[in-house]
């Protein structure tokens, strides 16, 4: 279809992307009588059919998730070199929520709702000042767009030809430019099942820090979904990808010298790049579009995870939302203590890149699983947070806290 021959469509609210955060916003809005009498359009260029990703994350049983968790654990096992432990993360669970369980539920959710359409397209710009949202199969006007498409400056490297591009020096100039620190989270993983049992299912693999760091934080989890079968996944902190076979190669190595495993099948793949950085999103709205997902900073930028404060955030929002009539930006931002907590601990990792398992050991050996995993969800009180800031080695912190206060 040729924009030229299409006449602009208007919404009240358009949906710039409809992926995990397009999809929880939209979702928690139509719980509200509020948002039913509105139209509302998401646009994403993928139909969502696919499996295409696993997220994780820790919550209470009191919690509000949605019904897609694929699998639970109550404890997880944790190594570094000098530690390992089997934490007990009572109140919380592990939880596994496979991408396409979740958009199968969002989608139908949704299809409640006579005032919502979903649209198939590739989104090709934003004009913010109009509210519009122009695509291949047409042009569309919203009084509200909810961007997740588009973020304000690249945060991944470039995908050329199935080829994922990060030179060193693009990511210097950035980081000069913006005044901020950037570390992308990269992983394979494998779906891997086993001709006999090798696997226990009552307990995931956190972190597994043994293995060859190479001057970067590299780590595996296992998530065992039965006694033969289990997600592997290889993950690295770091400024710059690795070429294609060292995370197989990474895989392979795991499987047979810590699994000790021979015979298995891959009957899965999945391979994922996750930015971390304290780069400063745009804080307000822009014209009449609003950022969420990662172009909102969304993403956890010390630890890349993002399911579960996608959801916090969606329902803060959509309900203050619904409450005043008008859309509040600061329901969608993290608080300026955990933004310099986060930068600090980049900064860390930035400035010697395999102390993440220094890091995460330190805090796993001194403190309760609890009180990090609350610390990390920005849960803490100023207690937690004070045990938290002592447990690492205080130097490498220092000097980044200077680092980053000298820097704004």
């Amino acid at each position: 279809m040729n924009n030229a021959d299409t006449k602009t469509q208007s919404f009240d609210i358009v949906f710039a992307g409809a992926g995990l955060a397009g999809l929880a916003v939209a979702v928690e809005m139509l719980r509200h009588p509020f948002f039913r009498q509105k139209s509302l359009l998401l646009i994403d260029r993928d139909r969502k059919q696919q499996n295409d990703r696993t997220w994780c994350f820790w919550a209470t049983d009191d919690e509000p998730i949605p019904p897609v968790v694929h699998r639970s654990w109550n404890s997880c096992r944790f190594f570094a070199p000098g530690f390992e432990a089997v934490l007990d993360i009572a109140p919380y669970r592990y939880r596994m929520v496979r991408g396409l369980d979740f958009y199968h539920w969002a989608g139908r959710e949704l299809e409640q709702w006579p005032n919502v359409r979903r649209l198939t397209a590739n989104i090709q710009d934003i004009v913010p000042e109009r509210g519009l949202v122009r695509t291949d199969a047409g042009d569309f006007e919203g009084d509200v767009v909810l961007n997740s498409a588009f973020t304000p400056i690249r945060l991944l490297p470039e995908n050329t030809a199935g080829l994922w591009q990060s030179p060193l020096s693009v990511l210097r100039e950035k980081a000069q430019t913006h005044r901020a620190t950037f570390l992308l989270q990269h992983f394979k993983g494998w779906m891997v099942e086993t001709p006999a049992d090798a696997f226990d299912p009552d307990a995931m693999t956190f972190m597994d820090f043994r293995m060859e760091q190479q001057g970067e934080t590299r780590f595996v989890y296992v998530l065992p979904l039965s006694t033969r079968r289990a997600l592997v996944e290889f993950t690295v902190f770091s400024p710059a990808l690795l070429p294609a076979a060292a995370y197989e190669e990474a895989l392979r190595r795991y499987l047979q010298e810590q699994l000790c495993l021979r015979h298995y099948a891959v009957v899965e793949e999945e391979f994922g790049i996750i930015p971390m950085t304290d780069y400063i999103f745009p804080k307000r709205a822009e014209g009449r579009v609003i950022h969420i997902g990662t172009a909102g900073g969304f993403v956890k930028a010390s630890s890349g995870y993002a399911f579960k404060r996608t959801l916090r955030r969606a329902r803060a929002f959509a309900g203050a939302w619904a409450q005043t009539g008008v859309p509040d930006v600061r329901m969608l931002h993290t608080s300026s203590l955990f933004r310099l907590l986060d930068s600090v601990l980049l900064r860390v990792l930035h400035n010697q890149n395999d102390l993440g398992s220094v890091v995460f050991a330190s805090l796993f050996r001194k403190l309760p699983p609890a009180l990090v995993l609350r610390f990390l969800d920005e849960d803490s009180s100023w207690l937690d947070i004070v045990r938290v800031i002592n447990a690492p080695p205080s130097w490498p912190f220092s000097r980044a806290l200077a680092e980053v206060l000298l820097r704004r």
